[in-house]
């Protein structure tokens, strides 16, 4: 329900008076309609209503403000989504990365194939999430700041996996046991989890295929 009254329109639009090509005011019965050219009012309850006829252009911005109070435009912020990366800034990062936590580059990308397959967006069904999949606790631990953001996913799954190599001595099957089914599982051995041993597996095959077939066992 809309009320327009003289002191409104004034203090809103300063040079209406100029603009307007007939205003004329009335009083008018109780609910009688206020009637404005193009546009359909509801009845009005106050007694002093206004007749007013405008110019379309007056209308138009009348109609404007009344939607941009009504209804405020979503931010950017609402709109926008995790960051995506092309495939050349994967392959960058990946290289950024595995150099700053002394890596070899063939090894953070045969993790990233095994973990996610390279999927920017893929979270597990135990919540690990990420190209690295990345649990949330583990990467609270390594100060990521978003986990869903790619780099910083890369990031953080290098940290931790420098980490866990450092932890057992640089045993590369150990530390990618420990990657995959935790710490708590992995102590002089790999743990007899089916799952962890065709991880392993996996993990030194793609390895092998990105080091250019450098010799890299897979035995377990």
């Amino acid at each position: 329900m809309i009320r327009l009254t003289g002191r409104l329109l004034a203090r809103t639009f300063p040079s209406w008076g100029k603009q307007v090509a007939r205003i004329r005011f009335k009083n008018v019965k109780d609910n009688q309609p206020l009637s404005l050219p193009g546009l359909a009012v509801g009845a009005c309850q106050p007694t002093n209503h206004v007749l007013i006829r405008l110019k379309p252009f007056m209308l138009a911005v009348i109609l404007l403000l009344i939607g941009l109070v009504g209804f405020p435009a979503p931010l950017k912020s609402d709109l926008k989504g995790p960051p995506k990366y092309s495939k050349q800034e994967i392959h960058r990062a990946v290289t950024v990365y595995a150099k700053r936590y002394h890596l070899d580059p063939a090894l953070l990308r045969a993790v990233i194939k095994v973990e996610s397959n390279f999927r920017q967006d893929a979270i597990s069904r135990r919540g690990a999430v990420g190209l690295m999949q990345l649990m949330p606790p583990t990467a609270a631990r390594l100060h990521v700041a978003n986990i869903h953001d790619p780099l910083q996913n890369i990031q953080g799954g290098a940290k931790h996996l420098r980490h866990l190599l450092n932890f057992y001595h640089g045993n590369l099957r150990l530390a990618l046991a420990a990657y995959n089914a935790g710490v708590h599982r992995v102590k002089r051995d790999v743990p007899r989890i089916r799952e962890t041993k065709v991880y392993i597996q996996n993990v030194l095959a793609y390895y092998h295929t990105y080091h250019g077939h450098h010799e890299v066992s897979i035995e377990l």
